[in-house]
């Protein structure tokens, strides 16, 4: 625990290296690396864990572990960790770009000493502004990326150019996931994190067939969905939120479906954490001097990119709920969002045939 005298308004030189002293002993990417590993383990053993092996937990309540408070099922378990998958790579990239900001962008306020730990916690409210400040600095500056990423002495090399260019692409997909204002995939986060406003399902299919609409008796073949005869389009755990996207003029009410393919959530949220590690270990080399007492430098990669990541899967569907307030200015089209393409279309829910899926 930091014991830190008060001596006046002003940050003094002493009290910002108490706290970055303080702050650089973090660990970033094993951090990360334990929630990523602890949603793998979720995933792949969903059942309801032994009540003996929490005794504490019910011990602290009162209550004998042969309660089973903690009874769940297993598709509640799948959801749990398709939605902290997404707060989880959310919050990589807040991490990362709020990082970014203090260390190239932000300025002490006037007579403050500087200190990266005050310069996150002080930095912009609105991530639009830590990205649009982020963005003018290093358009601005081509090295200025460079020396928060690449640490002192790494020969510039063919190798780490690649690395580099890879990074840059995962910054801009960090910022892309903050800032976006199509998918709002920001909103989405917030609506998880402020009173958990979604609907997380895992038992909706939707299919584009290619073949024939169902029989007269109300059937349809398994065959129909087999052998590239169907396009599926969401067939994994999904995740709906409500929100009303920023600019101007301005939109009504819109429902986003996110589809949540959770390896590659995850392998986003990894990327992501290795760029912010390998900036932290920059700053935190140039705080102390000596790199024994903070994390390492961490493996850069080569790859993936965004774009070897994320192919061209499917990543959501948008609809309006209401039209824009002003009465005149016409809704955004409903359609999918797949990476760098938006493809308008109309799931209408409203006239729909039942059928029931038979083997044959």
């Amino acid at each position: 625990m930091l014991d830190i005298i008060p001596d006046g308004p002003l940050l003094s030189p002493v009290q910002a290296k108490q706290l970055d002293d303080e702050f650089f002993l973090a660990r970033p990417l094993p951090y990360f690396s334990a929630r990523i590993a602890s949603l793998l383990k979720a995933q792949k053993n969903p059942s309801a864990p032994d009540p003996d092996d929490f005794q504490e937990f019910y011990g602290a309540l009162g209550l004998p572990s042969t309660s089973q408070i903690l009874d769940y099922e297993v598709g509640d378990r799948q959801l749990q960790v398709s939605v902290d998958a997404l707060a989880l790579r959310h919050h990589a990239a807040e991490a990362l770009i709020r990082f970014l900001h203090a260390v190239t962008v932000a300025k002490q306020g006037p007579g403050d000493a500087p200190s990266t730990w005050v310069a996150i916690a002080d930095g912009p409210p609105t991530l639009f502004d830590v990205a649009k400040q982020l963005r003018e600095v290093t358009n601005s500056d081509e090295h200025a990326f460079w020396h928060a990423f690449i640490k002192t002495g790494v020969n510039n090399t063919a190798e780490v150019r690649e690395a580099f260019a890879t990074a840059c692409g995962w910054v801009d997909r960090a910022i892309q996931l903050l800032t976006d204002d199509e998918l709002t995939i920001n909103a989405a986060h917030n609506k998880v994190k402020h009173g958990l406003a979604i609907s997380a399902r895992n038992d909706v299919r939707i299919d584009i067939l290619r073949g024939n609409p169902p029989e007269k008796d109300g059937t349809i073949p398994l065959s129909s969905f087999q052998n590239g005869n169907s396009i599926p389009l969401f067939d994994r755990p999904m995740l709906s939120y409500l929100a009303r996207p920023h600019g101007k003029p301005r939109q009504g009410l819109e429902i986003t479906s996110l589809q949540v393919d959770l390896p590659i959530v995850l392998a986003e949220t990894r990327m992501i954490a290795v760029i912010y590690a390998a900036c932290f270990h920059v700053a935190a080399l140039a705080h102390f001097g000596v790199a024994d007492a903070i994390a390492p430098y961490p493996v850069l990669h080569k790859g993936p990119t965004p774009e070897q990541l994320l192919g061209h899967s499917l990543q959501g569907y948008r609809a309006t709920v209401t039209t824009p307030p002003d009465g005149k200015t016409p809704p955004r089209p409903s359609g999918l969002f797949f990476p760098g393409v938006f493809q308008s279309m109309v799931i209408d829910f409203e006239n729909i045939t039942q059928a029931v899926v038979v083997d044959g």
